[in-house]
């Protein structure tokens, strides 16, 4: 083990740079973990729910050589992430840090890197905060869900009622028994976040490789078992009497039903859902000063490796699954649940394995099994956040942006156990927002209009709109490194084609967000007329994105004075790679 206590040597000035001479970490992450540890980082609740998502952006998707609009921007975004993939392996290389995307910026943009540094993985911390937060209540979902398909195999009236497990007096999981679900859940993901480094990605890597064989069973087994014409004639039967035709025209009514069109006004929204879908499978990165043997190999296996399986995961399986019980249904399911509407049918969004139940019903064990890889998954996500999250703490306590605290490392775990802990803690906080109506009675409530609580779909587009420098920096690292650290670059890989990797993804990523993120909120796309302007960026996660990037200034300007205070030479500290 690399020590993690000793002072820094001070400088020829007299004044300490870092406070110890090594992170603390260990060098025990197999690139098998790595490889894992990304595909956990973005599946969540996608082996069951990315038809679903369909429906998300609220514009119109259709279908087009067997694949939808979202799996076409599936597609496209994965061939782009290509690039991303490509800078990741190559910066990883020459700084093999834990930290990632803060340790590049803060490295190689000229003067205001460490500011942006921080900025970018401030927000990106709390963007992976609110998608933890986002996981938790829909664990419990899954669980209800799961109950439901055992319900309808057994006809108990435990599992039939499953809809009302954790859930108040108005049938949502929310107030007290949504709060003390949130509780058990993030008992969980302690339990799973503070073991020891080779510990944890074992337990990772072995329920990850489960839920993986519960996706291939869904796609083998559905491609087979699921007509159209059988969940068209189950459907009733299950739900009320609803049929696919309303299911159809509810699409229809609420504009998400059209013919598939790339024109970027539209499209830019559907690749942003697909981001938030991705959003993960570049975290080996930020684990890279623990992987062993060749980083470069290792972080570029990793990421290709987790970018194959979400491209199949977006395009192929979810399209091709979507077929087999109908893509208009499912895209008129999926809205009704995005728009909380009670004619929902039973009461839940479209889960893959709740969807092939109807049609195959006498697969229920079978769709039991698949519902709870379904369920495995979210959960997995969220210690794989509070582990990639901690070692971005660490990053900052090493570079003073906090205290030293945050970044001492446990002998027992080889990991930064009060990180993970503050991880945890800040998820409990927005399970709290989630649950009960505390924003409105402090007087915030403004940032949740409806009720007072942080509801999903804002807390989704806040997390989109808050990893945006995440998405984009990575761009401009590369375009720079050559010219602002060219004692970097001379041993990068791909190290001469970096500006050109950089000046691409740059281009995919400011128009995406243009598009996706800035023109709408300018131009109040899919504000109400009754709605006023400030309760359109309320609802739509904007002001809390905006509150977020304020505090992060405000935290980064009162951490500089109090470095310059106490002497610390903060230019000399960001032109050297923090201690390994």
């Amino acid at each position: 083990m690399r020590g993690g206590h000793a002072s820094m040597a001070a400088t020829a000035g007299g004044r300490a740079l870092f406070t110890r001479q090594s992170s603390g970490l260990v060098r025990e992450v197999s690139v098998l973990n790595a490889l894992f540890f990304n595909t956990c980082a973005f599946i969540g609740v996608g082996v069951g729910w990315y038809p679903t998502f369909y429906s998300l952006a609220f514009v119109p998707i259709g279908v087009t050589a067997g694949f939808t609009t979202y799996g076409i921007a599936a597609i496209l975004i994965g061939l782009a992430c290509i690039l991303l993939a490509l800078i990741f392996a190559s910066l990883t290389t020459v700084m093999p840090r834990s930290g990632g995307d803060y340790v590049f910026t803060s490295r190689i943009v000229p003067t205001v890197g460490p500011f942006l540094g921080w900025l970018e993985s401030w927000t990106l911390a709390f963007a992976s905060i609110a998608i933890i937060a986002f996981e938790v209540p829909v664990f419990v979902r899954n669980l209800q869900i799961t109950g439901r398909i055992i319900g309808f195999g057994t006809g108990s009236s435990f599992f039939t009622g499953a809809n009302s497990w954790f859930t108040d007096e108005t049938g949502l999981i929310t107030g007290v028994p949504g709060f003390i679900a949130a509780v058990l859940v993030l008992a969980l993901i302690a339990l799973v976040a503070f073991q020891p480094t080779r510990r944890f990605h074992r337990i990772v890597t072995t329920l990850a490789a489960l839920g993986l064989v519960g996706m291939v069973l869904m796609f083998v087994v559905g491609m087979i078992a699921i007509t159209p014409e059988n969940f068209a004639a189950n459907l009733p039967t299950y739900a009320n009497g609803l049929t696919v035709d309303q299911l159809v025209k509810a699409g229809q009514d609420n504009a998400v039903l059209g013919p598939v069109s790339l024109n970027p006004s539209t499209f830019s929204f559907v690749a942003g859902i697909v981001l938030l879908n991705y959003i993960g499978f570049q975290y080996s990165a930020y684990i890279s000063g623990e992987i062993r043997g060749n980083v470069r190999r290792g972080i570029l296996y990793a990421l290709i490796g987790a970018l194959i399986v979400a491209v199949f995961m977006n395009s192929v399986y979810t399209d091709f699954l979507s077929a087999r019980l109908g893509v208009d249904g499912q895209i008129g399911w999926g809205v009704l649940y995005w728009l909380g509407s009670p004619d929902l049918p039973l009461g839940q969004p479209n889960s893959l394995p709740l969807t092939a139940t109807i049609a195959a019903p006498g697969l229920w064990p079978i769709w039991t099994l698949v519902s709870l890889s379904v369920t495995l998954f979210p959960f997995l996500l969220c210690p794989v956040y509070v582990n990639f999250l901690s070692r971005v703490q660490l990053a900052w306590s090493l570079d003073r942006q906090v205290p030293e605290w945050f970044g001492a490392v446990s002998e027992r775990l080889r990991a930064p156990a009060n990180a993970i802990l503050a991880a945890i803690v800040a998820a409990g906080v927005f399970a709290l927002l989630q649950n009960f109506p505390i924003l409105r009675a402090i007087g915030l409530g403004f940032l949740a209009p409806a009720d007072g609580k942080l509801n999903l779909v804002a807390t989704l587009w806040f997390s989109i709109l808050a990893a945006g420098l995440t998405w984009i920096m990575p761009g401009v690292n590369a375009l720079l490194v050559r010219f602002t650290r060219p004692d970097l670059a001379r041993d990068a890989p791909f190290g001469p084609s970096l500006p050109i990797l950089g000046v691409l993804w740059l281009i995919v990523t400011v128009v995406l967000y243009w598009y996706a993120g800035l023109n709408p909120i300018i131009n109040f796309v899919g504000r109400a007329e009754t709605e006023s302007q400030l309760d359109y960026l309320n609802r739509t996660g904007v002001t809390f994105t905006l509150l977020i990037f304020a505090a992060g200034i405000v935290i980064y300007v009162l951490q500089l004075v109090r470095n310059r205070a106490r002497g610390i030479d903060t230019a000399l500290m960001y032109r050297q790679l923090p201690p390994d």
